[in-house]
């Protein structure tokens, strides 16, 4: 297994100097140990739906409201209806469906895993990685450094290399959010929350090709579609030519109401099939009313398809088989992807996570503190449940859900937990004793990044 450990300041002083080898060459992958815990046992529930999570079964007809909301721009530029190619990464946790694996199938899913490898910037700020078809790509930075010179690097890891790093480029900002990839470039959001610039850089070289204004203050969602680059704010869905930068469409929920509506502030987004899912309600911090909105846009009709109001902000969204499922704090609901009606309600006794939710082989699985839960995508029934307390995403490999969290609500010890898709019968899981953050599947390994800096790389046997 190899370890490669530095200091904070020792390791962003060694990535940020400048570009190395390129991200072209292969190696023979290193040796691996193992340990492992027994899993909990699984339990199956049913479902309680409820007709108060979403407020009613068609969409709401406030056209009226809307009418003003789509603006067109000078560019030219589309949300491409195909899937999601190979060897990309093009938004947020992967994929419309949120399976956070590039592609799905492609990870272990042989018992026990054994780390690989790991890279470490010991008490650093590390991105989500996400990758393509050879090459893993985050963002490390020092969060106590002096606000006048942030320090930050993009950096490009070769999985069959123990994760060498092939090429770092230094930015003199902090990163607001993951990295996408898609092309011949990684977009990455750097700034403050309320003034973000988005880089784009060759994934060959790590050389800069081109950056992108923000106006507002950004939030999740950054992704790319066809020639598209889009940019959430709070305010404005929008999107620009990814060549050119030039503005081609936005959709703002309060523009041409009069008045200023803060449950219509956007809090999370996905695109699927063409077309652009925007979920609102407060921002975090507010009071909240128990009031958010789902909406989907079709720039080729052009305007806002349907629009649906909802029992609270919206958590998140996935778009799988011609459904929306989107999250609140209290519930999970499906939405005819073309209509918005709705097809079916869950209630939650606890608060589900907003962070937490993917959907693959016709299972939603999402998570609230001490319950993951996989629910019929067609019809919302409950197929099972496992006690385990979900802390991040969740991610579909194959027949495999990886999660990471507790069983036991009240204990300290982070595990990695596998569940079968099917069954919701545990597989596996181990304890972590590095606090992670988050996981994600790719090139046949499980990523996982932790608190104080270290990406682990997992591998079956």
């Amino acid at each position: 297994m190899a370890r490669d450990t530095f200091t904070r300041r020792g390791y962003l002083a060694a990535v940020v100097g400048g570009v190395t080898a390129g991200c072209g060459s292969r190696a023979d992958e290193g040796t691996a140990t193992e340990t492992a815990t027994s899993p909990p046992p699984t339990t199956t529930a049913r479902a309680t739906t409820s007709a108060g999570l979403a407020a009613a079964d068609p969409p709401d007809g406030d056209t009226a409201d809307l009418a003003g909301s789509f603006e067109r721009g000078p560019g030219s530029c589309a949300l491409t209806a195909s899937s999601v190619a190979d060897g990309t990464w093009p938004m947020a946790h992967h994929d419309p469906a949120g399976t956070n694996a590039a592609p799905a199938a492609n990870g272990p899913t042989g018992f026990p895993l054994n780390e690989r490898w790991t890279m470490s910037a010991l008490e650093a700020q590390v991105t989500l990685p996400v990758a393509d078809g050879d090459f893993v790509y985050l963002v490390a930075a020092d969060p106590d450094s002096d606000p006048s010179v942030p320090m930050s690097a993009v950096l490009c890891h070769d999985p069959r290399r123990n994760g060498e790093i092939q090429w770092r480029r230094r930015v003199d900002a902090m990163p607001v959010g993951p990295p996408v990839a898609a092309g011949n470039t990684v977009y990455v959001p750097f700034g403050s929350p309320e003034d973000v610039r988005v880089q784009a850089i060759d994934r060959t070289d790590g050389s800069l090709r081109n950056v992108y204004d923000l106006p507002g203050r950004f939030v999740e969602g950054l992704a790319t579609a066809g020639t598209s680059l889009v940019m959430p704010s709070e305010e404005t869905y929008r999107v620009v030519d990814a060549r050119t930068g030039e503005h081609c469409w936005s959709f703002a929920p309060n523009r041409g109401r009069g008045s200023e509506r803060r449950d219509r502030k956007i809090r999370a987004a996905t695109v699927g099939d063409g077309v652009a899912y925007v979920g609102t309600g407060y921002p975090d911090g507010d009071p909240t009313t128990g009031i958010g909105h789902l909406y989907a846009v079709d720039p080729a009709s052009p305007g806002v398809r349907w629009h649906v109001s909802m029992n609270g902000p919206v958590g998140r969204i996935a778009v799988a088989d011609d459904l929306v499922v989107a999250t609140t704090g209290t519930g999970v609901a499906g939405f005819d992807a073309a209509t918005g009606t709705r097809r079916w309600a869950v209630s939650v006794e606890s608060s589900v996570r907003p962070a937490t939710l993917a959907v693959d082989d016709g299972i939603v699985a999402y998570g609230t503190r001490r319950t993951l839960h996989g629910l019929d995508l067609s019809t919302g029934d409950e197929r099972w449940t496992v006690p385990f307390g979900v802390r991040g995403d969740v991610i579909f490999v194959g027949d495999i859900l990886y999660a990471v969290g507790r069983s036991d609500p009240t204990s300290q010890r982070i595990l990695l937990a596998a569940v079968d898709v099917t069954s919701g019968r545990q597989r596996w899981q181990q304890e972590l004793y590095d606090p992670i953050v988050d996981v994600m599947a790719a090139n046949g390994f499980l990523y996982a990044i932790t608190t104080d800096g270290r990406l682990f790389a997992f591998t079956s046997v």
